[in-house]
């Protein structure tokens, strides 16, 4: 095992271990019935409550429009380990818990919330607060939905143990939002009968209208410059799982060619990820390795660029190809609301389809990289800024609202 490995490793087994610790005593004080400290905030009646392990970015972005079109306060619960200060805008009240006794704490402690939103990946804590207010209205949101990675039988003892969550989730919940295609594979994999499915809402992750981007000057106007934002991993990680975002072999691609590259990792990024790659931009003049931006800066950032890139492939990992077909990411509209042309990969089918969609992608595949410098062309402004007022939360956020109404009055009629 090398440094980076175990570096990697020992960050797991230290939130492991703060996690299990901790559980002991939240289950002590929980039979005991102890109630834990709630901020002032958090007392309120009717609130709609979003409930996540790892706090996603579009979380905050649909509490913020929520509010803002509806006047409803939005509070958030998010495990202490997943929490990302980047990502919390839209919310009245963030609220962190320790492990699941924790979270039952909390539920039995807060007023009665409107209705419970929960945020997969992962589902587990989400399927807590789920089975702890059964007589509260429970949605379950999916972007990445993970039978649809490795199938029912994976080899990663985590997803072995998260699999029966998002199943229960998935069968059980009033409602599912599904982000992309893949919550239809996921029904398919379990084996859940269209007759048997809550009603689902299909809403890609959209434009936020307060992040669209004109008129910023680009980095240069002799060399061409493309961008990435997202998740990032050394060579040290698995590729049968990382291989993705593994980038080393796409940087040599790239810049041989004379092109530059940004990357802009998440918020996310483990230490031990980071390194080979800022050591690499030290090396390599058209290889720029920068450090995160939050999401309300993002935008303005990338718009700097002229072509972003989501270069995500079948062949470099063991991910199935349904995954990556039917997959979204937030990284996409990012580059819809900076005005910025993506190049997208040709085995993401959902994205690569909404990029062309809307006038302002074009794909590639793996033997078009070493000569995609030939390929890219300018792009209609204004077809881009039609096309981002289409995608945006402003315009689609009144569908999310009326699918809450729906789904709490369903729940009152079966009642």
């Amino acid at each position: 095992m090398n440094a980076l490995t175990w570096r990697t490793w020992k960050v797991k087994i230290q939130r492991e271990l703060r996690v299990r610790v901790s559980s002991l005593v939240d289950a002590v004080l929980y039979f005991l019935r102890v109630p834990p400290r709630i901020p002032v905030e958090a007392k309120v009646n009717d609130a709609l409550l979003y409930v996540a392990e790892l706090l996603m970015a579009r979380a905050g972005r649909m509490a913020k429009w929520v509010t803002r079109l509806s006047g409803r306060k939005v509070i958030l619960l998010c495990h202490s380990e997943g929490f990302i200060p980047e990502f919390a805008e839209g919310f009245t009240v963030v609220v962190r818990y320790r492990n699941a006794w924790h979270l039952r704490r909390l539920l039995r402690t807060f007023p009665k919330p409107w209705l419970i939103h929960g945020f997969a990946p992962k589902s587990h804590y989400p399927d807590v607060a789920r089975k702890a207010m059964p007589d509260v209205a429970y949605v379950h949101d999916l972007q990445d939905t993970l039978v649809v990675y490795y199938g029912t039988t994976p080899t990663k003892r985590w997803l072995r143990v998260e699999l029966p969550h998002e199943k229960a989730c998935m069968a059980q919940a009033d409602g599912v939002i599904a982000h992309s295609l893949e919550p239809a594979e996921g029904f398919r994999r379990y084996g859940i009968p269209r007759g048997e499915r809550p009603p689902t809402l299909f809403f890609p992750l959209y434009c936020d209208d307060d992040r669209f981007i004109t008129g910023v000057p680009k980095i240069s106007d002799t060399e061409i410059h493309l961008v990435y934002a997202g998740g990032v991993a050394g060579s040290h990680r698995d590729p049968r799982y990382f291989g993705n975002i593994q980038f080393f072999g796409l940087i040599e691609t790239l810049t041989k060619q004379g092109l530059h590259l940004h990357i802009y990792p998440s918020p996310t990024t483990l230490e031990a990820d980071r390194a080979e790659y800022v050591e690499l931009a030290q090396k390599n003049e058209r290889f720029h390795y920068h450090a995160p931006v939050p999401q309300e800066k993002l935008a303005g950032e990338l718009a700097r660029y002229h072509f972003g890139m989501i270069p995500f492939f079948v062949e470099r990992s063991d991910q199935s190809p349904e995954k990556l077909k039917y997959a979204t990411a937030l990284k996409l509209f990012n580059f819809i609301e900076a005005g910025v042309p993506v190049v997208v990969s040709s085995d993401l089918g959902f994205q690569s389809w909404i990029a062309t969609r809307v006038g302002m992608g074009l794909t590639a595949s793996t033997t078009d990289l070493p000569k995609i410098i030939h390929a890219l062309r300018p792009i209609d402004m204004m077809r881009i800024r039609e096309g981002r007022n289409l995608l945006s939360l402003n315009a689609q956020v009144p569908r999310l609202l009326a699918f809450y109404d729906r789904t709490i009055e369903r729940r009152r009629n079966v009642r």
